[in-house]
């Protein structure tokens, strides 16, 4: 069965593919149509831009001070909020203690780590103290960092992202502990 359809079908094959050779070549020797002219290619200018001016000089950067200038501040009272803001006293705890004059201490952080020395204040042998005040919430996180003095502004950036970390051991009740003060020294050992 195989051979018969291989013996007809080939020949069939043979005779469409002679038909389409021969009407190939009477359209090839078609004379050619009237074309229309080629539209030329448009002439390009390339300009170059001007050079950029040169960069302004700019001055010399200052010498840092040998020393930082003495710190003379006067801590706020941390006792209660800022004025106008609401605020309820905590309520004693085993965290809070009291302490000698009748007010309230709060306990230590129970996860408190050491700022690093920054490499850009290393680098500008920078040294000095930075103090901050914050807020701490009943939960016992730190919130509200903002540096209160500091003698180099290259401290500023790890000391608030090391004490935003900070935790306090959490209070009982809703009471938000207000501006509590931490100082930091930065000195360079040679």
């Amino acid at each position: 069965m195989g051979f018969l359809r291989w013996a007809f079908s080939t020949p069939l094959a043979a005779v469409v593919t002679a038909i389409l050779f021969a009407a190939m070549a009477a359209l090839v020797r078609e004379p050619a149509a009237d074309w229309p002219e080629p539209v030329p290619y448009p002439d390009f200018e390339f300009l170059m831009e001007p050079e950029p001016a040169p960069a302004p000089e700019l001055p010399p950067r200052p010498e840092t001070p040998p020393q930082a200038p003495p710190l003379d501040f006067d801590f706020p009272d941390s006792s209660g909020p800022p004025d106008g803001l609401p605020f309820t006293a905590p309520a004693l705890d085993v965290d809070v203690k009291p302490d000698g004059g009748g007010g309230l201490r709060l306990g230590a952080p129970v996860i408190k780590h050491a700022p690093l020395y920054p490499e850009t204040c290393r680098t500008r042998q920078a040294s000095g103290t930075v103090i901050v005040q914050f807020d701490v919430t009943p939960k016992g996180d730190v919130v509200n960092v903002r540096v209160i003095e500091t003698a180099h502004r290259c401290f500023v950036r790890t000391v608030v992202a090391t004490v935003s970390k900070w935790k306090y051991p959490p209070v009982a009740g809703e009471a938000m502990r207000y501006g509590l003060l931490e100082s930091f020294s930065f000195q360079l050992v040679d």
